[in-house]
């Protein structure tokens, strides 16, 4: 089984931060970078449906990994830096993560309506290569971070074209986030509860 200390460093994370995201009543996405040394040199969660605390809180940019990018400085580029973040990034994160030239993005759950890491193939700009996209992980780590995805939005919009579009190319994302809530998850979340118990418990689910 998948355990939480078994996950390297920047895994663990931007899952926490998607925990925190999540416990806050907001998409449930975390993003670190990491320079060439490992080191988490910055970091984001989700603040779209925030309220103040985090950069752009409130408005529908708040992505994790606009927020993480947003605290590179534009003096450098950072082809040995690399992007973690827990959903594959949308259009807006992969322009962000290519536009801050960033070497290298890794996300663990996939996203079947706003995930646009297939892009890389049809535009000229990405195909040059000066960024790398890696994901979705084919593991409990990806099958979560995917599943806590569709859980929010099983609550926020029940019959929207997220959960529509994983209920017809990833109908075992949603069964899984259907677990997670008959778990109480976000309950947890929201009440402070650490990520690595709750991380075991529903990936003990999902192996």
């Amino acid at each position: 089984m998948t355990r939480w200390v078994d996950l390297e460093p920047p895994w663990r994370a931007c899952l926490q931060l998607a925990w925190e995201a999540y416990g806050q009543g907001t998409t449930p996405v975390g993003a670190v970078i990491v320079d060439p040394e490992g080191r988490v040199v910055a970091e984001g969660r989700n603040a779209r449906y925030a309220g103040a605390g985090e950069p752009l809180a409130g408005s529908h940019i708040a992505h994790a990994e606009v927020l993480a990018l947003g605290r590179m400085s534009s003096g450098r580029d950072y082809p040995g830096h690399a992007l973690y973040t827990t959903l594959e990034p949308c259009l807006l994160c992969v322009g962000a993560a290519v536009m801050s030239n960033i070497g290298h993005v890794h996300f663990a759950g996939a996203d079947p309506y706003g995930g646009a890491a297939a892009i890389v193939a049809t535009n000229a700009h990405l195909r040059r290569g000066l960024t790398a996209f890696s994901g979705p992980r084919p593991d409990a780590v990806g099958a979560f971070a995917a599943a806590l995805h569709v859980e929010f939005y099983l609550r926020r919009k029940p019959g929207g074209h997220v959960v529509a579009a994983y209920r017809e190319s990833m109908p075992a994302a949603v069964a899984a986030a259907e677990a997670f809530a008959g778990m109480r998850l976000q309950e947890a979340a929201a009440a402070g509860a650490p990520v690595h118990g709750s991380f075991d418990r529903a990936v003990a689910h999902l192996d």
